[in-house]
């Protein structure tokens, strides 16, 4: 039976393309959806609900462009801010430490990739009908994305031992800030795991995925090639891997870590808040 999932992968003969639901039963398609549906709602709703809170407390003299703005407006500001020169090569953190800043901007280029490239998986094959993922188009596609994951996956353990086995002085970890960058090296880990076990159990196909190959390696020897065993743990992997990218989602608005979106916002107008408090100084 687990056999059968494997044999109809959808990708046209002697092409290769993005196979999203291979290998696994229809239950899982069924759930992911409902599961995603929820788990966007929850996030939307808690995020509305924080950015409410933000916005009954601002002080309008020190932050002019938020007058007026509401909760949505918010959030379309601080992903649009993603794009400030300020933003995406965090010249603030830069002051205090120039390798801090390398590692921050590896994460966030590679985790924006990351988000991207799920979102044109996405919109490919339920909208398009995996007519953009496939031929060489998927090849460069899912080598940039594997390239992203490794630099997601150093950055994050950079991070994980400098701030818990290596803290310079004035550093103390917390446990709010240990479970967010677990759980973003765990989904890591087990986005590699899902891609490594279906390379393997598809024999390797000329897919450009060189850290996906090699875990598809390490995979294959650890269940002495025995697909039966690989299909099972597809099945287990992948459904972790959902699990702990919707629990690393869910998890942003009701901690701490939600101030990545009014980061954006601050980072990208220091130089314009600058100019109206001086402003304001020499005002009569």
């Amino acid at each position: 039976m687990l056999e059968s999932l494997w044999q109809t992968p959808g990708c046209p003969e002697g092409e290769l393309c993005r196979e999203v639901f291979v290998g696994l039963p229809r239950f899982i398609h069924t759930g992911f959806y409902i599961a995603a549906g929820a788990m966007m709602a929850v996030f939307l709703l808690a995020s509305y609900m924080k950015i409410n809170v933000w916005l009954a407390g601002r002080d309008d003299e020190d932050a002019p462009e938020l007058v007026g703005a509401t909760p949505l407006k918010i959030m379309y500001m601080s992903i649009m801010k993603l794009l400030s020169p300020e933003c995406l090569f965090a010249y603030r953190v830069g002051k205090q430490s120039e390798i801090r800043r390398w590692a921050l901007n590896f994460t966030m280029w590679s985790f924006y990739l990351l988000v991207l490239g799920t979102a044109t998986v996405a919109v490919d094959y339920d909208f398009l009908h995996g007519a953009i993922l496939r031929g060489n188009i998927w090849l460069v596609f899912s080598f940039v994305l594997d390239i992203a994951g490794l630099m997601l996956l150093v950055s994050v353990t950079f991070f994980l031992l400098r701030r818990y086995v290596f803290p310079p002085e004035r550093i103390v970890g917390n446990l709010e800030d240990a479970i967010i960058m677990i759980l973003l090296l765990l989904v890591v880990i087990s986005a590699f795991a899902v891609e490594g076990t279906r390379l393997a159990i598809q024999g390797f196909p000329g897919h450009w995925s060189p850290v996906g190959h090699v875990a598809g390696v390490i995979i294959n020897a650890v269940f002495f090639g025995s697909k039966t065993l690989m299909a099972l743990f597809y099945i287990a992997a992948w459904s972790a891997h959902v699990l702990l990218s919707f629990g690393f989602i869910l998890y942003i608005p009701f901690s701490k870590q939600f101030h990545m979106f009014a980061t954006q916002l601050t980072t990208a107008n220091v130089k314009v808040r600058e100019k109206y408090r001086k402003g304001l100084m020499y005002q009569d």
